[in-house]
């Protein structure tokens, strides 16, 4: 008799080997064959002909091709097997097994351990009618301790506290699996525990499984935590490092006693490749494992550390994991500093608190999106001087602060005087930089040598002296974190994407952390530059520059909940504890200005048409006169048809009116309130989201009407004589009526039947009332109750100061994904790439590449034959994959899900006749954080440009495979082989080199450095043209095949899916998708159709041009009241976003083109030559006002924009003003 064993875990593997020769000596005629598998494996050359098959299996349900292939064939055979593998109810796992016997198997399997093992497969022997005496399964201790000096009982905890635990120190304690311990192989913990004690530590080092068993009644894993980790209810333990895999949570502990437990969870990675493989991998963990190791853990809450073990083969040639001692050595050190967070009094403690700087000049000091940075970090300090920090003064107000801070040495050179370089607080001399220069890896300094010259280099030396800017306030530092170095050398980009930070950037944290001695860094606001240097992607080495900079220091990152991904690089690559932060307020953009006078000219035209229409030449005129005012010449063109431009108008009007913007900042744990917390409300009600109503529809509905058609058709006119853009007025009004009376009665859950009791809602349908009913539910029961916890933001940075446990929460932006990722102030987390894309993305995906292909034929009336799609993993993680299976939708392909857990496990070819269209050829820029955080997502990418192009179709009905047949044709002709041709034709995927991140143009732009577009090409060329394959690393850098690529392009796209931020809010926007567009023009001498897919709201998926959506985003927000007064009530920091927003617009224009001379006049005399704005921004930020008029007079110079003489003329005026003003200034500081 055979039984053949397969597993996909190696330990389980090794188990079954050991015991094999013991299970076949007791029975002679049994044969035992033990297969190491995995989930990718073909079933048909793995299958061993056997008479029992065992599957050992680590994984959720038949989640892979090897075991639904395996399952399939067994069950078809009716061949005697059993899947033992989680999470598989609705699987057929097993055939010939009783539901008595799968139980028992468990109980053996769970139990672990040789002897279970053996007994395990004796009971199968004897089961299939060999003489067999199988023992039962024999439980063994399902937690306990270990120490390598410990030899008493492994639960006794009183008596290892007193041999190995002294009073007098921080404890750390250590979480790993259960059958680590069971295999007796302890060579990695005894390392770890050894590195802890080096540090001045207890250890208590505890086994358990990760969780609850009820097919064995195993106990929870919080149940060992509770023994070993506590004493009379109390947490007796400092940090806890955890090496265990996938999700605690998931596992059955609560987060609830995660955080009344009150320690940081350290993630400490054991790696499951060979250590040499880790060592040279750019990529540092495989895509599982960074699903399994990285994403899952970020549920319950964990601090990213370092990886401390990894594979090594025994003189057996049986895998086992060998310490990573320098590594450990860095957990160890790490777990120190956040366990003394605990207990070091607060007026002891050192704390640097950093502003992003990007760029770095003194217009843009606290860089953070949607943050109020500095009104943020003076509350802080307010906060921090209650909370008996060292805090020897609190400025009164954040202009306050920043003139403390632009009064000391910053990172801006052109405006900072000898006096200020003289008396900087932070001084690193270079005879120190040396010495630590001196211990660095050695190819770390033969990179920073090589890239900067001898330490300490030439940026920011002052007669050998590095500067370390920023101010001392008591125990508090205040700093601006340095610049990364492309702006010192932009040749840089063209030649190194992957560049060192200089010696300057290295030196500033080593400055904070072990000459000024740092307890704790704070970076504030999304995001600074070192979780962006180059590296490993995730499990990061000595090597690798996060790790080098910040070293063992606890770092807090209070971080703007809607951008997820970039946060999960901060958490993965820089090893923040995040502190989520609110989105800033938002309202209705409104009508204003030429728009509100052209809207009521359009409202007299449509009333005239009505009552009057022999009457309405005068009415035209007005109309062609408010148009003009507008600008609305090029993009709504008159025609022959006046009702029809009347209409384009007003449809035009309407949406603008109805767009939300920003208006204002948030600032760190202020609580929205009175009309602010009202806005906010209405802008998370207004659209649908994670199945709640929107409200607006709703009452849309009950007043008789469609929201769309009175979105879409404003120009009608109702019963009773209003248009349908004012009935839509009317509906908005209606809305925020209803939420005043919720105010009114401050939002208490009664208020809702209350408010639907008064007049018009009384008069709605019983079902209408019921829908309102549980829509204002939401809003009395989560939404409000969680933005007024939003003080939590302050509270839970001061929690983690104190070197607190963070609560873990979903992040998302707020208006689109709902009241789930609410309250801010916690840990936040992104979602399991495994996922991606989820069914409702498809659907979405499915309406996006519509749009795309319906828009196309429009202006070009053909199918789009190749498209460039950028994709980002922030975007994909909000909207669940929307881009990826809008890319799989128009290649003519579709996810396969497992069910329940919802991952894709295939895909599928959507035949031509359902698909009724051709396969278009899509070609992905991924981000390098994309790279990171979704490498599963590469692979189905891969898989799915492969399928296309296998399909036996004619070129003109699939795009993919004509494209790839003239690739390989064109390689072919230059000496490739067919099936290498074959290959590189088809990679669709390019993105940074490993370890680089960006694209480079923003860089560039910044700069100045560059004459015409191929400079642009040749940068976005660099940073995008590595091409990647299906096992998510690179290929190689291809920069002919990736232009090839480029230059094929009809359509570029990037979707959005929040109004929260666009286009114009950051320069990664353009120069991702606006580089893209250059390089096309550039490489063909026209620009493509380029596209912004907005997913805002999900009910009404919208595609437009890219030109379309700038002019809107001027329109609607730049050139908005609302916008601009609700920037200035912010300052220093309102007028620094204000002049991030011109750059943004001029550096979209460099690449793409979609400024007119109407728009750059217009942010002139609003944002620049406005005597008022002028007298506002000299106040509060002159070097915002200094950066405006130079990128309106570099527009100017560069040809983009055509400015009148008179306008030319004040510019420059004030420039030249505003520059003397400032270099006085400086030499005015003493």
């Amino acid at each position: 008799m055979k039984i053949a064993v397969y597993t996909n875990i190696q330990r389980v593997f090794a188990l079954v080997h050991r015991v094999q020769e013991a299970c076949m000596s007791a029975v002679p005629s049994l044969a035992i064959a033990v297969r190491l598998a995995d989930g990718m494996d073909s079933w048909r050359e793995a299958q061993e002909k056997a008479d029992v098959t065992l599957f050992l299996w680590m994984g959720t349900g038949l989640d892979n091709p090897f075991l639904q292939q395996a399952s399939r064939s067994l069950q078809k055979s009716r061949a005697p097997h059993l899947i033992l593998v989680d999470n598989a109810e609705h699987d057929k796992v097993s055939y010939g097994f009783s539901a008595e016997e799968i139980a028992l198997a468990w109980q053996y399997f769970r139990c672990d351990g040789e002897e279970n093992m053996k007994n395990f497969l004796l009971h199968l022997a004897k089961k299939f009618g060999l003489s067999a005496e199988p023992e039962p399964p024999r439980t063994l201790p399902w937690h306990g301790i270990y120490h390598p000096d410990w030899h008493g009982d492994c639960q006794d905890i009183e008596g290892y506290h007193a041999a190995h635990c002294r009073d007098d120190r921080r404890t750390i304690g250590v979480i790993f699996y259960r059958s680590e311990w069971i295999t007796g192989d302890f060579t990695y913990h005894t390392a770890l525990i050894r590195a802890i004690e080096a540090q001045g530590l207890n250890a208590v080092a505890v086994f358990s499984n990760s969780y609850r068993d009820e097919r064995v009644e195993s106990p929870t894993l919080f149940d060992a935590m509770k023994r070993y980790f506590c004493r009379d209810g109390k947490t007796v333990v400092d940090a806890i490092i955890t090496t265990m895999k996938f999700s605690i949570k998931a596992g059955g502990t609560r987060i609830e006693d995660l955080y009344a437990l009150g320690v940081p969870l350290l993630e400490a990675y054991t790696v499951l490749a060979p250590k040499e493989e880790w060592e040279r991998s750019p990529a540092g963990l495989d895509p599982m494992e960074v699903s399994f190791s990285v994403c899952m853990p970020e549920f319950d809450g964990v601090l990213h550390a370092v990886p401390i073990a990894a594979k090594v083969l025994d003189e057996t040639g049986t895998p086992r994991y060998a310490p990573l001692e320098e590594r450990m050595e860095r957990l160890a050190r790490k777990a120190k500093k956040w366990a003394n967070l605990r207990h070091k009094a607060n007026e002891e403690k050192k704390i640097a608190i950093v502003f992003h700087n990007y760029p770095p000049t003194n217009a843009n000091i606290g860089s953070a999106a949607g943050l109020d940075s500095p009104e943020s970090v003076r509350r802080l300090l307010a906060r921090m001087r209650e909370a008996g920090y060292r805090v020897d003064f609190v400025p009164e107000s954040s202009q306050e602060l920043m003139d403390i801070l632009t009064n000391h040495a910053t990172n801006d050179r052109r405006f900072m005087s000898e006096e200020q370089a003289k008396n900087a607080d932070g001084q690193l001399a270079a005879a120190q930089y040396e010495r630590f220069f001196k211990e660095l890896p050695q190819k770390v300094k033969e990179h920073l040598r090589k890239d900067w010259g001898e330490a300490p280099g030439e940026v920011f030396n002052y007669d050998g002296t590095l500067l370390v800017p920023g101010t001392l306030n008591g125990n508090i530092f205040l700093t601006v974190q340095p610049p990364r170095g492309f702006g010192e050398d932009p040749g840089k980009l063209l030649h190194s994407p992957d560049a060192a930070p200089t010696h300057h950037y290295i030196g500033f944290y080593h400055w904070l952390r072990d000459l000024w001695q740092a307890d704790a860094v704070v970076h504030v606001g999304t995001h600074g530059s070192l979780e962006w240097l180059p590296g490993k992607s995730t499990a990061l080495s000595n090597e690798c520059y996060p790790d080098v900079s910040l070293g063992d220091l606890p770092d807090v990152y209070p971080y703007w909940i809607t951008i997820v991904g970039e946060g999960i690089q901060a958490k993965r690559r820089g090893a923040a504890c995040l502190i989520s932060h609110l989105s800033p307020p938002m309202q209705l953009a409104g009508a204003f200005d030429e728009l509100q006078e052209l809207e009521q000219a359009l409202d007299e035209y449509v009333h005239f048409r009505a009552a009057q229409s022999d009457n309405l030449a005068a009415v035209q005129e007005i109309v062609r006169e408010k148009a003009a005012l507008c600008h609305f010449e090029d993009s709504i063109e008159e025609g022959e048809d006046f009702d029809a431009y009347v209409a384009a108008l007003h449809n035009y009007v309407t949406d603008i009116k109805n767009m939300q913007i920003r208006t204002g900042l948030h600032i760190l744990g202020q609580v929205p309130e009175a009309e602010k917390l009202l806005d906010l409300v209405l802008a998370l009600v207004r659209v649908e989201h994670g199945g709640e109503p929107s409200l607006l529809r709703l009452i849309a509905k009950e007043e008789g009407y469609d929201y769309e058609e009175l979105l879409e058709h404003s120009e009608r006119m109702t019963e009773d004589g209003m248009t349908y853009g004012r009935k839509l007025d009317a509906v908005e009004d209606l809305m925020r009526l209803l939420l005043v009376r919720l105010a009114a009665r401050a939002y208490m859950p009664q208020a809702a039947r209350e408010a639907l009791a008064l007049e018009p809602f009384a008069s709605y349908s019983a079902a209408g009332r019921e829908g309102l009913l549980a829509a204002l539910g939401e809003v009395t029961e989560k939404i409000v109750p969680r933005l007024l916890r939003t003080e939590e933001e302050l509270t839970g940075t001061l929690r983690a100061l104190s070197g607190g446990y963070i609560e873990p929460g979903p992040a998302g932006a707020p208006t689109t994904n709902g009241a789930d990722v609410l309250p801010t102030g916690r840990n936040f987390y992104g979602l399991d790439p495994r996922c991606l894309p989820t069914p409702a993305a498809w659907e979405y995906g499915k309406e996006l590449g519509d749009a795309l292909v319906e828009q196309y034929i429009s202006e070009e009336g053909r199918y789009p034959e190749a498209v460039g799609i950028v994709f980002w993993a922030g975007s994909n993680m909000r909207s669940h994959g929307q881009c990826i299976a809008e890319l799989f939708y128009l290649m003519g392909v579709r996810p396969v899900w497992q069910r329940p857990s919802q991952r894709v496990v295939g895909l599928e070819v959507i035949p031509l006749a359902k698909l009724k269209r051709p396969r278009i050829d899509v070609t992905a820029r991924i981000s390098g954080l994309f790279r990171d955080a979704v490498p599963n997502a590469i692979r189905w990418v891969d898989e799915a440009v492969k399928l296309a192009a296998a399909q036996d179709e004619n070129e003109d009905e699939n795009f993919v495979r004509k494209h790839i047949l003239a690739d390989t044709a064109w390689l072919e002709e230059q000496g490739e082989e067919h099936a290498l041709a074959w290959e590189r034709a088809s990679c669709r995927i390019f993105g940074d080199p490993p370890g680089a991140y960006g694209a480079g143009v923003g860089d560039l732009l910044e700069s100045k450095a560059w004459q015409t577009l191929d400079d642009l090409a040749a940068v976005y060329t660099r940073f995008s043209g590595t091409a990647y394959g299906a096992d998510g690393m690179a290929r190689g850098y291809d920069p002919e095949l990736f232009q090839r690529r480029m230059k094929e392009l009809d359509v570029t796209v990037k979707n959005e899916d929040t109004r929260e931020t666009h286009m114009f809010s950051s320069d990664d926007y353009n120069a991702y998708h606006g580089g893209m567009i250059a390089t096309v023009r550039a490489l063909t001498g026209k620009a493509p159709r380029s596209y912004s897919g907005d997913t805002s709201d999900r009910q009404r998926i919208v595609v437009r041009t890219v030109a379309a959506e700038a002019e809107r985003l001027f329109r609607g927000e730049a050139m908005n009241p609302k916008f601009i007064e609700g920037m200035k009530e912010h300052g220093y920091k309102g007028a620094s976003d204000l002049a991030n927003y011109l750059a943004h617009s001029y550096q979209w224009d460099a690449t793409s083109a979609v400024m007119e001379d109407w728009m750059y006049e217009g942010y002139a005399r609003k944002y620049v030559l406005d005597a008022s704005m002028q007298e506002w921004l000299q106040e509060v930020n002159p070097w915002a006002l200094h950066r405006m008029a130079e990128t309106l007079l570099e527009a100017e110079q560069r040809g983009l924009w055509k400015a009148r003489e008179e306008t030319k003329e004040e510019l420059r005026e004030l420039f030249l003003s505003i520059e003397g003003d400032l270099e006085e200034r400086a030499e005015q500081i003493v």
